[in-house]
């Protein structure tokens, strides 16, 4: 009977003390906390209920076991980071789901801190639950005195191991919230979708906890993985895939997630990246911890297949604008026709390469096509259109990397050479181009003949611009084409900048008549064995209000290539007429006569009548010598007013004699009666006595076969004068003789002969 009592108050004592344990801990478990603080607080409260030494949590990642918690053992145990070889006990336990605790644990079973402690009992307790197929978890209890864990304890134990699973779910999940939280909005900040899976597939790997992830696109029904974090293994091996082969492939494509083995049957989680109803991406995960594939972590996955679908559209989206940028840009800066460079692209180029030339230096090369414009009227614009880009094909393949080739319009190109050194390099392009287009371009049935009038200019860093270079490259490629077709002129620092001036002067020189800047001055011809002035040439001056005398040889080329020769040639031959009048009037015994420069132009139809200057003026048409040079030429017939005013009887000299193959034919077309000789002739007499007499000699007796009158120019020295008296020239002028004079000194000067007469 008292056996039987100390019995019954024995069970009654061990009901009250599981009671008592079981509400301690429900107070614990449902006391509102943070799933990590709760964690650590029900450890805590285990461990005193049931007198453990070590209460821990554990996961079993393949065959060992990990603290993710613990009373008992210090935060830096090699526990938490390497872990212990799961043993039998622990083996069962994860096979079967059960609960099991044993007396007089064997050292397997003990983590290492504690294999060197006479332990008499532990608990093993399934924490993800009973039956579950992935369960890896474990509730581990360990105590060096008292009893073995009863089945009541495990009761206990297992109840509270439901709720703690569920506290550590909430606690992963919180933590992969927050990071995804701080994380996924900066995935929609990428504008390249590269980079953007490439920090996706990483930030995948983190919030899963897996081995191995990857993010996988798909497109036209094709699945290809497109990022990947330690797969460990070769991707490329087997794709792209059909998607249709993609494990779990029906629930992917209804926006559904997949949790299962893959195609080596190891456990995966594959989760769809949403987009208008179809997948354009899947986010797949590999590992070993089962709680990886837990219903948290596919709901974090599919949050981050969320925020992944918005920023893969903003990059997309980017993209198209980028490129519909570009192409903007292109048709901005690209010839449409050709897709050369255009005009601005050429500019800018231009500047870069001078700034940033090897040598300093940059080459460039403008040219059009000859008689490109015939080639169009012909057989029409689309003919015309279709040469242009054959050419610019062609064209392509002489070009050198870093060079430039644009179409700056029509027929025109540029070429630029980056680090040309000096002018050989634009020469050598220049060739290379001209043979590039040798051969004949097949067009509309024909066979058309291509060549290009070039020209070229070297400019250096510094001083070189764009726009000079373009205006001198321009300026030398209609000089090249004045030459005729399919030439090459070269204009190097100093002929641009002499290029700079001509265009100034030519705008200076429309005006400078009207402003008064242009004057006449008078170089005495000197009858040589009397020392007589017999004539005067009127020779026109410039005074530049900045650049003070411009020579002759510098504005009169500039004057006839504008036109403006016409109305300033008139005016010098007024003046000079008039001033001859005034000085007959006051010196008749002197019999003076004129002479005065004319061009071609001046003799055309149009411009005026010669003789009527002459006459207007008041003297005689046959005191005035008009001096043309051999290289005078016009487009009209001038026979007419030559006519007229020889038989007015004003004379014809032919300027410069000697100094162009053309001198004998010339005499035959124009009616010449004296001939000047040039100045670089007389100057050969004392360099050279024989040679240079000899050519004296030989134009003296052109001019005496022919019945005309010779007169030397450019008389310098005593001994040059000398040679001339020897040959018997008669008449001639030079700075020993006398320079251009004033009027007043002109005038002095006839005065001064007329008192020694």
């Amino acid at each position: 009977m008292r056996a039987a009592l100390s019995r019954a108050e024995g069970a009654a004592a061990a009901a009250y003390r599981d009671t008592a344990r079981l509400i301690r801990l429900l107070t614990v478990i449902g006391t509102p906390s943070s799933p990590g603080r709760l964690i650590d607080r029900t450890l805590t409260v285990l461990s005193e209920v049931f007198a453990a030494d070590v209460v821990c949590i554990a996961e079993a990642i393949d065959d060992r076991l990990f603290v993710t918690a613990s009373c008992g053992l210090p935060e830096d145990d090699p526990a938490f980071t390497t872990g212990w070889a799961v043993g039998p006990t622990a083996r069962r336990v994860i096979n079967s789901g059960s609960a099991a605790a044993r007396h007089g644990v064997p050292p397997e079973d003990l983590p290492p801190p504690l294999r060197d402690v006479t332990t008499s009992s532990a608990a093993w307790i399934p924490l993800s639950g009973v039956g579950s197929e992935y369960a890896g978890d474990l509730l581990v209890l360990y105590r060096s005195g008292g009893d073995l864990f009863t089945p009541a304890d495990l009761q206990v134990l297992l109840s509270m191991a439901y709720r703690m699973y569920s506290a550590v779910e909430a606690r992963e999940r919180g933590a992969a919230i927050e990071r995804l939280a701080q994380a996924g909005p900066g995935l929609a900040r990428h504008l390249d979708v590269g980079s953007l899976l490439d920090d996706a597939v990483l930030l995948l790997r983190e919030l899963t906890g897996t081995d191995s992830t990857w993010i996988l696109t798909v497109r036209d029904e094709l699945a290809e993985v497109s990022a990947a974090a330690d797969t460990g293994e070769d991707s490329g091996k087997r794709w792209p895939i059909p998607a249709a082969d993609l494990p779990g492939w029906s629930r992917l494509s209804t926006g559904e997630a997949y949790v299962g083995p893959g195609d080596d049957e190891d456990p995966m989680m594959l989760v769809p990246v949403m987009r208008d109803g179809g997948v354009i991406a899947v986010l797949a995960a590999k590992g070993r911890r089962a709680r990886s594939f837990s219903k948290s972590a596919v709901e974090v996955a599919m949050v981050l297949a969320s925020y992944l679908s918005v920023a893969i559209s903003n990059g997309e989206l980017y993209r198209r604008l980028k490129a519909r940028e570009q192409e903007l840009h292109r048709r901005a800066s690209r010839d449409p026709l050709t897709g050369l460079a255009n005009r601005m692209t050429a500019a800018q180029r231009i500047d870069e390469t001078l700034a940033d030339s090897p040598t300093g230096a940059a080459g460039l090369l403008f040219f059009d096509l000859d008689k490109f414009k015939a080639v169009n009227d012909r057989l029409g614009h689309e003919a015309g259109d279709e040469l242009i880009q054959q050419v610019a094909q062609r064209l392509r393949k002489v070009v050198r990397p870093g060079d430039m080739l644009a179409r700056f319009g029509g027929d025109e190109f540029v070429l630029l050479i980056n680090g040309a050194s000096d002018l050989t390099d634009l020469t050598d392009m220049g060739r290379r181009i001209q043979a590039a287009l040798a051969d004949d371009f097949p067009l509309r049935g024909e066979r058309v003949e291509v060549t290009a009038s070039i020209g070229a200019v070297l400019g250096r860093r510094g001083t070189a611009t764009a726009s000079a270079m373009l205006r001198d490259a321009d300026a030398a490629m209609y000089a090249a084409k004045a030459r005729g077709t399919g030439r090459l002129e070269v204009f190097d620092d100093e002929a641009s900048h002499r290029s700079i001036d001509r265009l100034d002067l030519r705008s200076d020189l429309s005006e400078a008549l009207d402003r008064g800047q242009l004057s006449v001055v008078y170089q005495p011809m000197v009858e040589l064995k009397s020392n007589t002035i017999r004539s005067f040439e009127a020779l026109a001056r410039w005074r530049h209000p900045e650049r003070g005398n411009v020579p002759p040889d510098e504005f009169i080329p500039l004057a006839e290539e504008t036109g403006a020769i016409v109305p300033i040639g008139a005016w010098v031959l007024d003046q000079a007429c008039r001033q001859l009048a005034a000085w007959q009037r006051e010196f008749p015994e002197a019999r003076l006569t004129m002479g005065v420069n004319i061009s071609a132009v001046q003799l055309e139809r149009g411009h005026g009548d010669l003789l009527d200057v002459i006459r207007s003026a008041g003297v005689n048409p046959s005191d005035i010598w008009l001096e043309v040079t051999e290289h005078m030429d016009t487009a009209e017939d001038i026979s007419s007013q030559v006519s007229a005013l020889r038989e007015a009887g004003v004379h014809f000299a032919l300027d410069d004699f000697g100094m162009s193959y053309s001198s004998l034919a010339y005499l035959q077309r124009f009616p010449v009666e004296g001939l000047k000789i040039d100045r670089a002739f007389v100057a050969a007499m004392n360099e050279d006595q024989n040679n240079g007499r000899g050519i004296v000699r030989a134009i003296m007796a052109v001019a005496d076969s022919l019945s005309m009158k010779a007169f030397a120019e450019g008389i310098e020295t005593q001994a040059q004068l000398d040679a001339l008296l020897d040959l018997g020239c008669g008449f001639g002028q030079g700075y020993l003789l006398s320079p251009p004079l004033s009027v007043e000194r002109s005038t002095d000067a006839l005065r001064a002969q007329r008192d020694r007469s």
